[in-house]
């Protein structure tokens, strides 16, 4: 099957390509499409810290009945990716859909995302859905998440996980407050999180998700900065506290 790296950015051409050879060569007789989306095509990449996303759509006979893919698939797949070098990326990531999205979920964003292999099975992703997800996930944000109770503990990666799960809240919060923020939420979802950052209102949220990011800068891609890994930490928080207070102040005008 023909695989289309055209417009992904360089440094992930080759590993997507790789990737894309072994989902398809290990699910074939029920694949139905590959697409990669995130920085690996809009760009803004953080060495180290960025992962490559995909969405791997399957026929629903692939699943058990949990929604989960049988064992021996996983441990296939698993064995032929890790023989992959994913740097400048931190990893590959991938979920693995039918044609009919679970309940909350919505398409890939348009110009957000790049068919790699088959088709898109699923309708992507419109202005108003962006807007309401954005809507729901900021309604629900809390400002200390639940994993910073690991920060009670010490030792080989334990930090590090804590400021991975923040990693992947910040990216999306920021396009969250953009889409409500801005008429037009595809656009805000197609750039790069390095440019979306500087449409953020002015103020302390922008502030701190500024200060977050250059902290991110500092402390990837050797993750040995505990100073900078507890300003990651302190500046996220502060940014969710900051977007909460801007939500609550504008809930009620309906943004």
């Amino acid at each position: 099957m023909t695989t289309n790296i055209l417009n992904i950015q360089e440094e992930a051409k080759k590993i997507v390509e790789k990737v894309a050879d072994i989902y398809q060569y290990h699910t074939r007789e029920d694949f139905i499409g590959l697409i990669v989306h995130g920085s690996a095509v809009k760009g803004g990449i953080i060495p180290g810290s960025s992962d490559i996303d995909f969405h791997l759509y399957l026929k629903e006979t692939a699943f058990e009945k949990q929604g989960v893919l049988p064992l021996e698939i996983y441990l296939k797949i698993h064995r032929d990716l890790r023989k992959i070098d994913t740097k400048p990326f931190s990893y590959i990531q991938c979920e693995a859909l039918t044609d009919k999205l679970p309940k909350g979920f919505v398409g890939p964003v348009p110009g957000a995302y790049q068919i790699v292999a088959g088709r898109l099975p699923v309708e992507e992703a419109s202005n108003e859905q962006l807007k309401e997800t954005a809507m729901q996930s900021l309604n629900n944000l809390s400002v200390v998440p639940k994993y910073f109770s690991n920060l009670l503990d010490h030792g080989k990666e334990r930090l590090t996980r804590v400021v991975r799960l923040l990693n992947t809240q910040v990216s999306p919060t920021i396009y969250q407050v953009l889409s409500l923020v801005h008429q037009d939420a595809i656009e805000v979802w197609q750039m790069p999180k390095n440019k979306a950052i500087h449409y953020l209102p002015d103020g302390e949220m922008k502030k701190f998700a500024i200060q977050f990011y250059e902290c991110a800068k500092r402390y990837y891609p050797d993750e040995i900065s505990v100073d900078d890994a507890l300003g990651m930490i302190e500046n996220g928080a502060k940014f969710f506290e900051s977007v909460n207070l801007w939500f609550k102040r504008n809930e009620s005008k309906q943004i």
